[in-house]
C-alpha cells in the first residue's frame, strides 16, 4: 500500500495495482498502471490527452524526469500560517508555452513513498481504500488527532477525542432509548423494506447536529438531518416519505420535533436528557460496537428541494462520503489546518458532505447559520473563528459582496483588511455562477485566494471543480462545471445513447462506483436515472457494470476536457422554432451591472406561443433597471428570439431551503404582444411604432398595447419624447403620455402635432378613482424628474385621485421658482383648485418632500387640515444635494447612430481621460452652476434639460431652512440615507419610520413601489378611520 502525501499520517491508501483511466468522458485511451517508477507517453482521445489545470493543483510544481512533474506537498506559507499550500504564479507552467503534452501522470512527492497518480485522468473507481464506512476513518482520525480540534461554532466546542467520546456515549444512550431497529425501513430496493429504521435530527446548525449525525450511525441508524427553518407541514411531509417516527433533538427544537411526529405516533428524544444521563451512569453499558456498516450502506437521507415534483430522499453511502473526502484530499488538499465554515444547512448534501470531508481529512468545521446571524454578523464569525476555507451557495456569495461599500483594489478601504480575508480557498456551489460575481468577490479577498466553483448532486456528490487561480482571468459568463474529479468519470451521451464529440451538446451521465445507492422508498425512480456501464465502456477502461447516474443536465466537454453544462434537459425550450437554454439568457442578465441576480422561465400562454419570462433583481445600490432598458442591453448580447417579451423586476427571488430558485413561487406575468401585424398601420404608427420599440426593447409593438405595460417608466418616457421631438420635430409633454397610453392613441396625438390639447405645465392628474369619497392624493416629484414618476404609485391607490406636480418650466419653458416657498405656494394655488378645503394628503419625494412640508405648513396656517405628509426618501437641506448627487439615476448617454461620428467621440473621450485621468472638476462644476442658471430659460435638448433642473434642485435645496412640521407624518427611507435620525428636529408629531431596501430613485419603480404603496395605504387608511 502507498500512502497519499499529504494526508494526516496516511489516512488515504491506495493499493499498489491502483488502475487508473486516463481519457474524456467515460476515458478514450487505454487504462495505464499507477505504480512507482513507470514511464508514460502521452497519449489520449484528444491528441495528448487533457492537461492538469495547475491552477486545481494544492501542489507546486519542481523539476521533474522527462514525462514527469514532481509536486511535493507545500508546508505552511510563512506569510499566512495556514496549514496548506498556496498557489504562486510562477506555478502555472505551461501556461504561456502551451500544454504539456508530455505529461502522462503526476508524480506527488514528499517524505512517504512516490505514488504515481493522475487524478486529473478522471478514473471510474478512486482506489479502494482501508475503510469501509465513516466510522472506520473517523476512528483513525480521532486516533491520530485527538488533541485537534474539530467541531466549533455555535455550539460547545470540541476536539476529535471529546467529540468522539460524546458521540459513543450518545449512541449508548440511543441504543436503549430508541426503539428497536425492526428493518422495516423502505430502502431502495424493488420491494420496500428490509432496509435500517432511519432516525430524524434537530439540533439546528450546531456542534451537537454533529455529534447527534455521528452517535445515530454509530447506533446503526441512517441520519435524516430536519431543517427547523421549514415549515412544520413541510418537515412532516419528509418524515412520511422516510419513514421516521422518531428524532433526536436538542431542547430548543423538542417542541417542533414533538409535532412533527406527532401524526406518527413518534417519540423524541432529548440530546441534552441523553447526555446528562449516561454521565451520571443511568444508561445502562451496552455494546454499540455491533453496528458495522459497510460501504454501501446508508450513510443519510436528504431530501431534494422537490421544486419538480415530489420530493425524493436521496440515500448518500457511506462509501459515497468516504470517496467524496478522498476526492477533496487530492484535488484541495484539504487536511489539518483547514478550518472549513459551514453555512450551508446540515440537511443539504453539499453541507452535509463537505463537512465530514473536512473532519475525515483531519480539518476543523465551523458550524454557522447565515440564516439567523445575517451577513454583517456572519462575516465578524468568520474573523473570529479563524475561517480559511468556505463553501456557499452563489446567493450568499452576491449578498455578501453586496453588503458592502465599494471596494478598492482589496479590501473596502486602504489599510483595511477585506471583509473575506483569510480564506485559502472559496468555492461557490448549488446553482450557476458567473464569471462577475468571482470578479465582484475578488475585490473582498485576499489576492492569493483560490477560487473554485464545484458541480455536484445529491446523487452523485461532487463531480467536477472550476479553479480560477489569483492570477487568472475569471470566466466570462456563467463559469464551467470543470474537470472531472478522481473516482468520476463525465460520459457526454446523444439521444440515442453514442458518446457525443468535443464540443457537441449532449445529456450528461456520471460513471463512478461511489454514487447513490438509489431513492429511498421510490424503485421506479431511481430505475430512471440509475445505470450500469456496458461493453462499450469497458473498451475505454471502465469496468462493465460500473455504476452510472444521469443527472438530467444537458452538458459537452471542452477540447481540454472541460465539462461545461448547459442547463438541464428537460429547461430547454423552443421559441419561435429556435431551441432556447433559459441559462443562458440568465447569464446575459446577470452580466448586466445593475442587475443582481435573475431566473427565466418559460412561459405557454393558452392560444398563443411560447414566451420567455425573466424574472430581475437589482444590484443593492443601483437603480432598478427598467424592462425596456434591460432588454437593449440583451440585444447586445444575444439572438433577438432569446430576448425575453416579460421581464419582471423584483425585490427578491422566492427560494427553497436548499437555497435554490422556487420557479413555483414566482408571480404570473402579464402577456405581452411584440410583433406587429402586417398591413395594420398607417404611417404615423409606423414611425412611433419604431421609436416605442426601440426605447423599450421590444421586436414591435401591437397597436394596443399600453406604454407603462410594456416596461416604460418615466425615464424610458423622457427619452421617448426626446427621439420624437429629434425625429419628428414634435415637442410633447409627459401628461400626453398619461393621457394616450397606447401606441395607437399616442400615434393619434403625434399625427396632431403641436395643436396641443389643453393640459397645465406643472400637474398632471395620474389616476383617477371611482367616486370612492376619499381625499385625494398630491404628490410632488424630485429635481429633474417628472409627475409621470408618481403613476406607479397611482396604481396602488386606486381609492384616491392622484395628482402629481413637477417643476415650473421642465417641460414648458418659463422661470423655475427658486425656493421651496415658491414652489409650495405655486403648487398650493393649483391644489385648491382641485379640493378648496382639507384634510390634504401630501407625498413627496426627494426635493418634493421639503416642498409638501412647506405646502404643510402653509395650509396650516390658513386654518387647513393637514391629514398626513409622507417623505419619500427627502434629505435634510445639508446633505441632500450631496447624497442624491451620488444616487439618482439619470439616463445613459445614447451614442451616436452613425458609426464614424461614435467612433471619432470614443477617441476624443478617450484621449481627455488620458490627459486628465480625474476629469474636469473645475471646468464640471462651473459648467453645472451655468446650465442650473439657465433651467426654463434656454432648451439643452433631451436629456440636458433634466439636467439642468435637477442641478437647480440642488442650489434651491442648499438654500432652503425648512420649518418643523407638527402633524401625523410618514418618513421612508431608501438605501444610503444618512438622515434618519436627524430628521425627528422636523417633524415633531407622530410619525412612522419606514425602511426599504432599495436605491433613492427606484423606489417609485416596481418592484420596491409595491412595499411603499403598502405602507402608505396603510397610513392612509388609518386617517381615514380616525376621520370618520
Amino acid at each position: 500500500m502507498n500512502s497519499l502525501p499529504g494526508s494526516p499520517g496516511g489516512l488515504f491508501c491506495f493499493p499498489d495495482d491502483a488502475r487508473l483511466v486516463h481519457g474524456w468522458s467515460g476515458g478514450c485511451a487505454e487504462p495505464h498502471d499507477a505504480r512507482v517508477g513507470r514511464e508514460h507517453r502521452a497519449e489520449g482521445a484528444l491528441g495528448g490527452g487533457p492537461v492538469v489545470p495547475e491552477s486545481y493543483r494544492p501542489w507546486r510544481a519542481q523539476a521533474a524526469p522527462p514525462g514527469r512533474v514532481a509536486v511535493p506537498r507545500t508546508g505552511p506559507s510563512p506569510a499566512r500560517g495556514r496549514g496548506s499550500a498556496v498557489l504562486r504564479s510562477e506555478d502555472r507552467r505551461g501556461s504561456r508555452d502551451g500544454p504539456l503534452p508530455s505529461i502522462r501522470g503526476v508524480i506527488v512527492t514528499s517524505t512517504d513513498p512516490l505514488t504515481t497518480v493522475d487524478p486529473w485522468n478522471h478514473p471510474a473507481a478512486v482506489p479502494a481504500a482501508a475503510d469501509h464506512s465513516v466510522l472506520d476513518r473517523w476512528d483513525r482520525v480521532v486516533a491520530q488527532r485527538g488533541d485537534a480540534a474539530a467541531l466549533a461554532g455555535d455550539g460547545r466546542p470540541y476536539t476529535y477525542a471529546e467529540a468522539d467520546r460524546t458521540s459513543r456515549a450518545l449512541a449508548a444512550a440511543l441504543a436503549v432509548t430508541l426503539r428497536p431497529d425492526d428493518n422495516s425501513g423502505a430502502g431502495v430496493g424493488d420491494t420496500p423494506g428490509g432496509a435500517p429504521k432511519p432516525v430524524g435530527l434537530m439540533a439546528g446548525q450546531s456542534t451537537e447536529a454533529v455529534i447527534g449525525i455521528l452517535a445515530l450511525v454509530r447506533a446503526g441508524r441512517p441520519v435524516v438531518v430536519l431543517d427547523d427553518h421549514l415549515p412544520a407541514a413541510r418537515l412532516a411531509h419528509v418524515a412520511r416519505l422516510a419513514g421516521v417516527d422518531e428524532i433526536l433533538a436538542d431542547a430548543e427544537r423538542a417542541l417542533l420535533a414533538a409535532d412533527v411526529v406527532a401524526e406518527r405516533d413518534g417519540r423524541v428524544h432529548g440530546i441534552g436528557e441523553l447526555l446528562d444521563a449516561s454521565e451520571h451512569g443511568e444508561v445502562p453499558s451496552t455494546d454499540t460496537a455491533a453496528a458495522h456498516p459497510g460501504g454501501r450502506d446508508p450513510f443519510a437521507i436528504v431530501f431534494t428541494s422537490g421544486s419538480t415534483g415530489m420530493p425524493k430522499g436521496v440515500v448518500l453511502t457511506h462509501r459515497q462520503q468516504i470517496a467524496n473526502a478522498e476526492q477533496d484530499a487530492l484535488a484541495l488538499g484539504l487536511g489539518p489546518g483547514d478550518r472549513l465554515g459551514v453555512v450551508l444547512p446540515l440537511s443539504f448534501a453539499a453541507g452535509l458532505l463537505f463537512s465530514f470531508d473536512t473532519l475525515l481529512c483531519g480539518g476543523t468545521i465551523v458550524l454557522l447559520e447565515p440564516r439567523e446571524l445575517g451577513v454583517e454578523r456572519l462575516l465578524g464569525r468568520f474573523r473570529d473563528d479563524d475561517v480559511n476555507v468556505l463553501v456557499c451557495t452563489p446567493h450568499l456569495l452576491r449578498s455578501i459582496v453586496g453588503s458592502q461599500s465599494a471596494p478598492g483594489s482589496h479590501g473596502t478601504a486602504a489599510g483595511t483588511a477585506p471583509v473575506l480575508g483569510g480564506l485559502r480557498f472559496l468555492m461557490t456551489t448549488g446553482e450557476s455562477v458567473t464569471g462577475a460575481d468571482l470578479a465582484a468577490a475578488r475585490h473582498h479577498l485576499d489576492p492569493d485566494t483560490l477560487l473554485l466553483n464545484a458541480f455536484g448532486s445529491s446523487e452523485t456528490a461532487c463531480v467536477a471543480y472550476c479553479p480560477v487561480a489569483p492570477n487568472e482571468p475569471v470566466p466570462e459568463g456563467v463559469v464551467p462545471a470543470g474537470w472531472p474529479l478522481p473516482g468520476k468519470t463525465v460520459l457526454v451521451l446523444r439521444e440515442d445513447g453514442s458518446r457525443a464529440d468535443p464540443g457537441e451538446t449532449g445529456e450528461l451521465v456520471v460513471v463512478s462506483d461511489a454514487l447513490t445507492a438509489g431513492y429511498w422508498g421510490a424503485p421506479e425512480k431511481t430505475a430512471e436515472r440509475a445505470g450500469r456501464t456496458g461493453e462499450t465502456e469497458a473498451a475505454a477502461g471502465i469496468p462493465v457494470g460500473t455504476p452510472s447516474w444521469r443527472q438530467g443536465d444537458l452538458a459537452r466537454v471542452e477540447h481540454d476536457g472541460r465539462l461545461v453544462l448547459l442547463g438541464r434537459s428537460d429547461d430547454a425550450v423552443k421559441v419561435r422554432g429556435y431551441l432556447v437554454e433559459p441559462s443562458e439568457v440568465e447569464a446575459a442578465l446577470r452580466a448586466v451591472p445593475e442587475v443582481h441576480d435573475a431566473v427565466v422561465t418559460a412561459q405557454v400562454d393558452p392560444g398563443s406561443v411560447t414566451r420567455l419570462v425573466a424574472y430581475v433583481v437589482g444590484r443593492p445600490g443601483h437603480r432598478t433597471p427598467a424592462p425596456g432598458a434591460l432588454r437593449r442591453a440583451l440585444r447586445d448580447r444575444l439572438p433577438e428570439y432569446m430576448v425575453p417579451a416579460s421581464i419582471v423586476p423584483m425585490t427578491e427571488l422566492p427560494r427553497n431551503e436548499r437555497g435554490k430558485v422556487d420557479r413555483a413561487e414566482l408571480p404570473g406575468a402579464p402577456s405581452v404582444e411584440t410583433e406587429m401585424v402586417e398591413g395594420e398601420y398607417d404611417q404615423w404608427e409606423l414611425v412611433v411604432g419604431q421609436i416605442w420599440a426601440e426605447v423599450l426593447g421590444l421586436r414591435g409593438v401591437h397597436l394596443d398595447e399600453d406604454f407603462s405595460a410594456l416596461g416604460g417608466d418615466s425615464l424610458s418616457a423622457e427619452e421617448m419624447l426626446a427621439l420624437v421631438q429629434t425625429r419628428l420635430g414634435i415637442d410633447l409633454r409627459s401628461s400626453d403620455v398619461l393621457q394616450h397610453p397606447t401606441l395607437r392613441a399616442f400615434a393619434r396625438r403625434v399625427r396632431s402635432g403641436t395643436t396641443a390639447l389643453p393640459s397645465h405645465p406643472d400637474v398632471v392628474k395620474v389616476s383617477g378613482a371611482r367616486e370612492s369619497g376619499r381625499p385625494p392624493v398630491f404628490c410632488f416629484a424630485g429635481g429633474g424628474a417628472l409627475a409621470l414618476t408618481f403613476l406607479p404609485l397611482s396604481r396602488y391607490l386606486p381609492e384616491h385621485d392622484v395628482y402629481a406636480f413637477q417643476q415650473h418650466g421642465l417641460e414648458r419653458r418659463g422661470l423655475p421658482d427658486w425656493s421651496i416657498q415658491a414652489s409650495a405656494r405655486r403648487f398650493v394655488a393649483l391644489m385648491r383648485i382641485v379640493q378648496p378645503r382639507g384634510p390634504y394628503l401630501l407625498v413627496g419625494h426627494s426635493l418634493g418632500g421639503l416642498i409638501a412640508l412647506e405646502i404643510a405648513r402653509l395650509l396650516t396656517e390658513s386654518g387647513e387640515q393637514v391629514e398626513h405628509v409622507a417623505l419619500l426618501d427627502t434629505y435634510l437641506p445639508r446633505t441632500g444635494a450631496e447624497g442624491v448627487r451620488k444616487q439618482f439615476g439619470r439616463l445613459e448617454p445614447r451614442e451616436h447612430r452613425n458609426p464614424a461620428v461614435r467612433a471619432a467621440g470614443q477617441r476624443l473621450a478617450g484621449a481627455v481621460r488620458r490627459v486628465m485621468p480625474s476629469g474636469m472638476s473645475w471646468g464640471d462644476h462651473v459648467a453645472k452652476r451655468m446650465r442650473a442658471y439657465s433651467a426654463g430659460v434656454l432648451r439643452h435638448g433631451g436629456q440636458k434639460d433634466f439636467d439642468a433642473f435637477f442641478d437647480q434642485a440642488e442650489l434651491v435645496t442648499r438654500r432652503h431652512h425648512a420649518t418643523p412640521f407638527h402633524g401625523r407624518a410618514t418618513y421612508v427611507l431608501a438605501d444610503a440615507n444618512p438622515d434618519a435620525a436627524g430628521w425627528s428636529a422636523l417633524l415633531r408629531g407622530r410619525t412612522e419610520t419606514v425602511r426599504i431596501a432599495a436605491e433613492h430613485s427606484s423606489l417609485l419603480r416596481e418592484p420596491h413601489v409595491a412595499d411603499l404603496a403598502t405602507a402608505l395605504r396603510a397610513a392612509f387608511a388609518t386617517e381615514g378611520a380616525a376621520r370618520n
